[in-house]
C-alpha cells in the first residue's frame, strides 16, 4: 500500500525570488535595446529617404538645364493653397543658397512650410567646381542639394547629407 505524503511537490520561496531577479535583468536588458535600435532605424530611415528627394530635386533641375539654365522651375506645395507652385531658380547666379529653404515630408513631396516637414531642403551653386576648370556660369554649374532631418531642429542638431551635380546647359 502507498503511504500518502503530507509534503507536495513544489518550488521554494528561494526558487522562486531566484526565477524572479534572472527574468528582471532580462527585461532590464532587452528594454535598454530599444533606444539604441530607434536611433539606427531613424538613421537608416533618413539615409535612404534623403538620396531619393536629393535625386528627384537634382533631376528635375537638370532635366529643364538645356532649355531653361536662367530659370529652371521646382513645383513644390505652399502653405495655403493645395496646387503646387514653382519656384524659380537661376543656375547662373554666384549666390549661396539661390533659393529659399524647401521642406519635405516622409513621401518626398516638396513644400514651402515645415509644417509636418521631416527633411529641409536647401540647394547651392558655385561656379567652379573643384577639380574642373572653372566653366562661364552660362554654361555649366556645380549643384549641391543639401538634406537635413529633422526639418524643424537647429541647425547644430540637424545631421544634413549633400548632394553634388554638375549641371550643363548642353
Amino acid at each position: 500500500m502507498i503511504q500518502p505524503t503530507s509534503r507536495w511537490a513544489s518550488f521554494s520561496l528561494v526558487e522562486v525570488v531566484l526565477a524572479l531577479g534572472v527574468i528582471a535583468i532580462a527585461i532590464v536588458a532587452i528594454l535598454g535595446v530599444f533606444p539604441v535600435a530607434l536611433s539606427t532605424g531613424h538613421s537608416a530611415q533618413d539615409a535612404t529617404r534623403a538620396p531619393h528627394i536629393a535625386q528627384a530635386v537634382l533631376s528635375s533641375i537638370a532635366s529643364q538645364a538645356p532649355t531653361q539654365f536662367n530659370n529652371v522651375q521646382l513645383q513644390f506645395a505652399p502653405t495655403p493653397s493645395p496646387a503646387p507652385t514653382p519656384l524659380s531658380i537661376d543656375l547662373t547666379a554666384s549666390s549661396s543658397p539661390i533659393a529659399p529653404t524647401l521642406y519635405a515630408d516622409n513621401n518626398g513631396q516638396l513644400a514651402s512650410s515645415p509644417g509636418g516637414a521631416a527633411y529641409a531642403i536647401t540647394i547651392f551653386t558655385n561656379n567652379s567646381p573643384p577639380g574642373f576648370p572653372a566653366a562661364p556660369p552660362a554654361y555649366a554649374n556645380q549643384v549641391t542639394v543639401r538634406v537635413a532631418a529633422p526639418a524643424n531642429a537647429p541647425a547644430a542638431n540637424q545631421t544634413y547629407r549633400d548632394y553634388v551635380r554638375i549641371i550643363s546647359k548642353y
